[in-house]
Order: structure tokens, then C-alpha cells, then sequence
């Protein structure tokens, strides 16, 4: 092979390199909606099955994704986003209410020319919007992936534990949390939905005894266990290596979720 004949062919593979490199990390974009602006990034090829959402935590921006977007851009169409007052998306004035955030994604995946129906992939608070993103459009929702999500009982079950810490307030309730002691979740599905659970403990800090943090562990465990009930499609699986941020410790398990319930 001559001199430039090796360059061309040098020049091909980089580019090949470069593209597979960009498929999974899409286009980040800032789209209006309302007065505010909210960034989305889509990648993976778009087709006539449901489109892929990842849902960052309270207040966790959208490249926490990025580990699992690349890879679900090679089977799936994804979008992960920044909602309002989180990463590159506008700031909001006051915190956000779970309707707030829920009526947020509607119309931004509205205006950003989404297909519906989507795949919810959501972590820690965003499980709740996700869940309440559904009830209110259902006809948008195809399946569930909860990664270590939060559940709507657990403001008052860790008061249970700890009734010296913050008391169960309309601020709880305006994020989706129940603050009637006893109340349950009675949200159901048809639609497949898998639970992520996170393996370890949460770490030993704030203000509780071990002693609570034992209880505490052992709540959340059932918490999530709880949730994989809510549809006859619903399964439970544990990231053994994972603390709360499945997405960022064991993305490869997130991505098969994904797929699995894609498949379904």
C-alpha cells in the first residue's frame, strides 16, 4: 500500500470512529417551552417503535445518562433532558411541583417532534413523575424502568423512624410525596415495568442511628419490591454493586433493562 492510499484509508477509519463515537451522544438542543427553555439530547435512529426517556433525579442534570444513552442509541431512539433549573435548561423561579415537572416533559417532548409512546427510565424522584406522567397521559406511556426510583409512601414511613426530622409538610406533598401516615400507592399498570434496586446501603451520614439506618435500609428494599407489584408485567432485579445512581455504577444493567423491556 502507497503512502497515500495508507493516509485515505486512515482518514476512513477516524471517520467511522467519529460517527459510532457521536451516534450515542446525539444532539443537544435548548427547545422553548412556555417562557422557559429546556435542553433535550436525542440519539439512536428513529423508527415506528416507542421512543426512549431517561429521567434524571430532583435536581440531577441529564448527563448522568450518558453512560446508558450511548449504548441504547444502538437499538433504541433516546432522550434524555435537563428539567427546569437543572443543568443547561432555564432556570426556574421556585421549586417545581411533580405536576410542574410532568406537565414540563409533556410539552417538551411535544415540541421537540418526539415519538410517543415512550419507554419511562426514571431515577429517584423522577420514578414519581414518571408514574404520575402516565396517569395523566396514558395513552403515551409503553413501559417502566424505576431505577432505585422513590416511592410516594416513603416521606412518611422514614418520619415513622425518625419523627424528629423534617415534618410532613405541603412541601412533600407539592413533590409527590403522601403525608397522610398510612396512605398507600394505589397506581397500577398493565404495561411491562422493571424495578432496579440498589444494592448497597445508604452511607452513614445526617442524623439517624444505625440503628435507623438499619430500619431505613430495609424499608427502601421493600419499597422497591412494592413497586414491581404495580403491573402483572412487573420485575424486580437488584444492582448488587450499585448505591443510589444505578446509571452512573452499573449502567450495563439499566441498558438490559432497557432492552428487555423494549422487547416486550
Amino acid at each position: 500500500m502507497d503512502r497515500q492510499s495508507a493516509l485515505r484509508r486512515s482518514l476512513l477509519l477516524l471517520a467511522i470512529a467519529l460517527s459510532l463515537a457521536l451516534r450515542g451522544h446525539g444532539e443537544e438542543r435548548l427547545v422553548r417551552v412556555g417562557e422557559r427553555r429546556l435542553s433535550i439530547n436525542c440519539s439512536g435512529q428513529r423508527s415506528e417503535n416507542a421512543t426512549v426517556v431517561l429521567m434524571p433525579g430532583g435536581g440531577e442534570p441529564a448527563k448522568n445518562w450518558t453512560k446508558v444513552q450511548a449504548e441504547v442509541a444502538n437499538f433504541a431512539h433516546v432522550c434524555s433532558y435537563d428539567p427546569g433549573g437543572s443543568g443547561d435548561s432555564d432556570k426556574t423561579a421556585e421549586p417545581q411541583a411533580a405536576d410542574e415537572f410532568v406537565d414540563d416533559l409533556h410539552a417538551l417532548l411535544k415540541a421537540a417532534g418526539e415519538r410517543k409512546p415512550f419507554v419511562l427510565v426514571a431515577n429517584s424522584l423522577a420514578g414519581i413523575f414518571a408514574r404520575r406522567f402516565a396517569t395523566r397521559f396514558p395513552e403515551e406511556a409503553a413501559a417502566f424502568v424505576f431505577v432505585d426510583s422513590s416511592h410516594e409512601e416513603q416521606a412518611w414511613r422514614l418520619h415513622e423512624i425518625d419523627p424528629g426530622g423534617p415534618p410532613l409538610s405541603d412541601k412533600f406533598a407539592r413533590m409527590g410525596f403522601f403525608i397522610t401516615p398510612g396512605q398507600r400507592l394505589d397506581w397500577r399498570t398493565e404495561l411491562p415495568l422493571i424495578v432496579l434496586a440498589r444494592g448497597k446501603p445508604f452511607p452513614r451520614t445526617g442524623q439517624l442511628t444505625e440503628e435507623q439506618f438499619a430500619k431505613w435500609d430495609q424499608i427502601w428494599g421493600a419499597m422497591q419490591h412494592d413497586l414491581a407489584t404495580h403491573s402483572p408485567k412487573g420485575e424486580y432485579r437488584r444492582a448488587a454493586n450499585s448505591g443510589h445512581f444505578i446509571d452512573l455504577d452499573e449502567p450495563e444493567l439499566v441498558v438490559q433493562a432497557i432492552r428487555d423491556v423494549c422487547r416486550r
